[in-house]
């Protein structure tokens, strides 16, 4: 079965024809929950795995660190299942499963768990997770918020200014940049101020021209949105396939 994803289509048209599509694709808004929704599970992963390991490793000497560091592994399996499914429901990426190997005694499976690349796989996968969650969260919190100031710029220009920088990550005001570089035997600085300010309509045709300007960040916005879902399923699927050694019952 050939994968599904969110940014490739058999459409025609090429990049362009999918970048005006994309807010009339239904799968576009899919890829949109399933990157909002990747913020807040990537503080869970990285919270349960930071404090797992910490706690556990160290108490390895006495013994005790062990059953956690195993029930974490666990936990970790369980973890990457649900994100499987998350990912065929939302991204329509396939991630077949690998075959369950239940044989063996407890120990025998034990001991697979723990030494099985896969199931370390599973794991970097969560702390991506965490990281690939703080990037897309401020992309779609700064590219979305200002892609809507600048669409509804004619119902407001009149009493507020336009901001570019607004809901990005540049701050308003003076911004200072310190440079320094080597030269001979001496250490050369150079200081310079870059004002960043907002600018303020005053026709009605400038903000027209704003809100078209608006309208071309967001196509391009969601089209971005779809690329970065369509990676994220093409590396969920190379990472989500670690095995199970256990029925749920036995357990």
């Amino acid at each position: 079965m050939s994968t599904q994803t969110s940014s490739r289509s058999s459409d025609s048209g090429g990049p362009l024809g999918r970048v005006l599509r994309a807010p009339a694709r239904a799968q576009t808004y899919r890829n949109l929950l399933y990157l909002a929704s990747m913020f807040p599970l990537g503080i869970v992963y990285f919270v349960l795995l930071t404090v797992g390991f910490s706690t556990g490793v160290p108490l390895l000497v006495v013994g005790v660190g062990l059953p956690i560091l195993l029930v974490l592994l666990v936990v970790v399996v369980e973890l990457a299942t649900f994100e499987r499914t998350l990912v065929g429901a939302l991204l329509r990426v396939d991630v077949p499963p690998a075959a369950a190997e239940t044989e063996g005694s407890r120990w025998v499976r034990t001991k697979r768990l723990v030494t099985d690349v896969r199931t370390w796989k599973a794991a970097a996968y969560l702390l991506s997770v965490f990281v690939f969650g703080n990037v897309t969260i401020t992309l779609l919190s700064s590219l979305l918020a200002t892609s809507a100031s600048f669409v509804f710029a004619p119902l407001y220009y009149r009493d507020a200014p336009v901001t570019a920088h607004a809901f990005g990550p540049i701050p308003s005001g003076d911004l200072t940049l310190d440079l320094s570089f080597g030269w001979d035997n001496l250490l050369v600085g150079l200081t310079t101020t870059v004002r960043v300010g907002s600018w303020q309509i005053e026709t009605l045709l400038g903000a027209l021209l704003v809100a078209g300007l608006g309208c071309v960040l967001l196509l391009c916005s969601l089209q971005l949105f779809n690329v970065l879902a369509w990676l994220w399923g093409r590396y969920a699927r190379v990472m989500l396939a670690p095995r199970r050694y256990w029925k749920v019952p036995d357990w």
